[in-house]
This record gives structure tokens, C-alpha cells and sequence, in this order.
């Protein structure tokens, strides 16, 4: 254990700079062991989601709408409009302030697809696919919505992939619990998994910065 992860608390937010450092420490770790480029980008939200609002907001509408019609009471007519629209502008309102009631209205699968496309632009944006040996791995953690995604060069051998594939699962457990020391702490058994198909040599020279970007 790194002075860094004996000093963490239980939970500290992955935008946090003791987060950053236990990050950076556990990619010197990774890369100790292997030739491969290890980055890691924490990313408080990829995109934002219009739809969700709009979902919220028009479920509101209609929900009050029905209450208008059906209520045994009666209502000003004219009013109705403004009624409905002001139903609409409090779901809306909610769904932007309320970030967990938003990603119910997201499904899991299209958080994930959403994630993984910013994690290949990130890929290509920082350059991890110039490395010599096309080894570079990034790691693109999106804290609202709770993805993990996880990019891999073509120099990365099938073994070290699956073994990343296989950490995936830990990784996002990890970051919705904010355990960072558990995140880092996963990343650092990956080394040596990847050692066995990719071995760091003695002439290897570190081309990625280490911090999180």
C-alpha cells in the first residue's frame, strides 16, 4: 500500500486531487511491470442529456393535465395551458437539478454506448494511439453515469484485453461506491497480467504522462 492510499478516507470523489494522486500512483504501479501505456480521464459527466429533461418534463405535463380533466373540481379553463406548462418546466427543472432521478430516465445501455464513444475520441484526442509500440490503454471513468470505459490498442496483446475486460466489472463497482482506493488498487493487479504477454524491458521509456487528465 502507497503512503497516498494509507492516507485516503473511504470514500473520496474521483475529481478529488487525493483521488488524482492515488490514480497517478497506481499507473507508475501498472506500468512498472509492463510495456504498456496506462491513462486514466475522470470525467464528472460526457455529455448532457436533453432528452432526459424533456421526458420528465412532458410526464409532468400529461400528469397534470389528467388532474385538471379528471379532478372533481372545477377549473379555470383558460388557465390550463399555463398550468400544463408550468408542470412541464417543474419535471424539467427536477430532471436537471436531480442528477439520479435524470439517469433513471437513461438506460444502462445507452449511458455505456454514450461513454464509450467519448472514451475512443479521448483516445485519439491525447495521442495514446502514437505510442511505438501501439500499447497505450485508456481508462475513461464518467462518474454520472457510472461508466467505465475501457479503450485498448492494437499492440495490446488478446490476453492483457481480456484481463482488462475482466477488471471492468470492479472498476465501475468501485467508482459508484467513490472507493478509489479499491479503483486503484484493481488497476494495480493489472500489471502484472499484462507482464505476462507484455513485459516491461529494461530500455522502455515512459511516452504518456502519468496524471489524470
Amino acid at each position: 500500500m502507497t503512503a497516498a492510499a494509507a492516507d485516503l478516507p473511504a470514500h473520496v470523489p474521483f475529481l478529488d486531487a487525493r483521488a488524482k494522486a492515488r490514480a497517478m500512483a497506481a499507473v507508475q504501479a501498472f506500468e512498472s511491470h509492463t510495456s504498456a501505456e496506462l491513462v486514466i480521464t475522470v470525467k464528472k459527466q460526457v455529455r448532457s442529456y436533453l432528452e432526459a429533461h424533456l421526458l420528465y418534463g412532458s410526464l409532468f405535463a400529461f400528469a397534470a393535465l389528467l388532474f385538471l380533466l379528471f379532478f372533481p373540481m372545477d377549473f379555470n379553463v383558460t388557465l390550463m395551458p399555463l398550468d400544463t406548462f408550468l408542470a412541464f418546466a417543474v419535471g424539467f427543472g427536477l430532471s436537471r437539478l436531480l442528477p439520479p432521478l435524470q439517469r433513471l430516465a437513461l438506460p444502462e445501455a445507452k449511458r455505456r454506448a454514450t461513454v464509450e464513444q467519448a472514451a475512443k475520441a479521448s483516445f485519439v484526442d491525447l495521442g495514446i494511439s502514437k505510442t511505438t509500440g501501439r500499447t497505450g490503454v485508456l481508462v475513461h471513468v464518467s462518474i454520472f453515469e457510472g461508466i467505465v470505459a475501457i479503450v485498448a490498442d492494437v499492440g495490446v496483446t488478446p490476453e492483457a484485453k481480456k484481463a482488462l475486460d475482466d477488471a471492468r466489472a470492479t472498476l465501475e463497482a468501485a467508482l459508484v461506491k467513490l472507493d478509489i482506493g479499491s479503483f486503484a488498487a484493481t488497476l494495480e493487479t493489472l500489471g502484472p497480467k499484462f507482464a505476462q504477454t507484455m513485459a516491461r524491458a529494461a530500455d522502455d521509456v515512459n511516452e504518456l504522462a502519468d496524471e489524470v487528465a
